[in-house]
């Protein structure tokens, strides 16, 4: 993975960590984990094509396809929210 993607993925992580922190206040922790990976995703993607959408030609112009970015965003949200799950299991 290179520096674009993991640039990538902070903006759409800064959009869905609060999301998932705010329904995990409300609703709870294991609530907020699976919401960092389904609500949370949803709702931070369409976030980001609302306010950065014009540099998905950016990451197109460097071998990016939206598709493999939102795949690659969605396999690491899922690494981190196993370990998230793991941390509060015990």
């Amino acid at each position: 993975m290179n520096q674009a993607f993991w640039k990538y993925y902070l903006d759409l992580t800064k959009f869905n960590v609060a999301i998932s922190l705010l329904l995990a206040f409300v609703i709870g922790p294991t609530s907020g984990i699976f919401s960092f990976l389904s609500t949370g995703m949803v709702l931070s993607l369409i976030a980001y094509s609302l306010f950065h959408g014009n540099e998905y030609y950016l990451y197109y112009n460097l071998g990016l396809t939206r598709v493999r970015l939102v795949l690659t965003s969605y396999l690491v949200n899922s690494c981190i929210a196993i370990l998230a799950g793991a941390f509060f299991a015990i």
